[in-house]
């Protein structure tokens, strides 16, 4: 699983001593910079949607209603989104220098800001499918809540909520900022405390690191037991299917599910839900 993982994740710049610097890593540290790559996408699955009046309220709502409607479709019919994602994605997954250290270091070179300080993703609404698999760049986005189950469209903006924080947030920025407040407090008691998206010093979110470190310890547990033939027996029994006579497994991960994968077969068995 670790090669694999190595191989999957986007590296800059691509050469040999970047991707020797993450063979060398613990899985526990492997695995915290592939799922800060891979919750920048979405899984493929059916789910829910649901608008908030921040969205239907917007002025701009009207006109890019067809556009967002076509988008929505995909979302319930569990169609890929990933056309509509963020190209960066597909490019900058993990660099050394982020993980630097000293001063001036950039750790969110490739890291998604807006994504780890508000859980949002932001989707383009183009409905042309270029010759590069990405859905024609719009300026206007829309900002969802992605879960397993529920799309939850927040807002739309413009591009200007991308531009970097400098002496004085744009209105677009201000606005995000000012919804995810909102949405963060909505039915909390008056003067309660709450900790909305806590971050590592590294720049990762810490639900990533915590399943990092829950999904390691996983795999060091149960590795051994792969030779155990009441442990496979299990698995196939648990899942209400025929066990084969000689099957071979292994580690994989499907977005951020954690499972192991009967090759000969094409069962994949989950043992940890990821985080959408």
């Amino acid at each position: 699983m670790r090669l694999s993982i190595v191989k999957a994740i986007p590296k800059f710049p691509n050469n040999k001593e970047t991707k020797d610097e993450l063979e060398a890593m613990s899985l526990s540290q492997l695995l915290i910079h592939y799922f800060s790559w891979a919750y920048r996408s979405v899984s493929i699955r059916p789910r829910e949607v649901e608008i908030e009046p921040t969205a239907l309220k917007d002025k701009r709502w009207g006109s890019l209603k067809g556009k967002i409607d076509a988008l929505l479709e995909k979302v319930r019919n569990g169609e890929d989104l990933t056309p509509h994602l963020s190209l960066q994605a597909h490019s900058r997954g993990y660099t050394p220098a982020a993980s630097a250290t000293g001063p001036n270091v950039d750790r969110w070179a490739d890291k998604d800001f807006l994504l780890n300080a508000i859980g949002y993703h932001h989707f383009h609404l183009g409905e042309r499918i270029e010759s590069g698999g990405f859905a024609t760049r719009t300026d206007e986005v829309v900002f969802a809540r992605v879960t397993r189950e529920k799309f939850t469209v927040v807002a739309i903006f413009d591009h200007s909520v991308f531009e970097p924080i400098g002496s004085e947030m744009n209105a677009e920025r201000k606005r995000l900022w000012s919804i995810f407040d909102e949405h963060v407090t909505r039915g909390a008691p008056s003067g309660s405390v709450i900790i909305s998206s806590p971050i590592a010093t590294s720049g990762h979110p810490i639900h990533l690191v915590s399943m990092a470190q829950e999904y390691s310890w996983v795999v060091r547990e149960m590795d051994p037991k792969f030779e155990d033939r009441e442990f496979v027996t299990s698995l196939y029994v648990d899942a209400g299917l025929e066990e084969p006579k000689n099957p071979k497994l292994e580690w994989r991960l499907n977005f951020t599910d954690l499972g192991i994968y009967e090759k000969n077969h094409k069962f994949f068995f989950v043992l940890r839900r990821g985080c959408n």
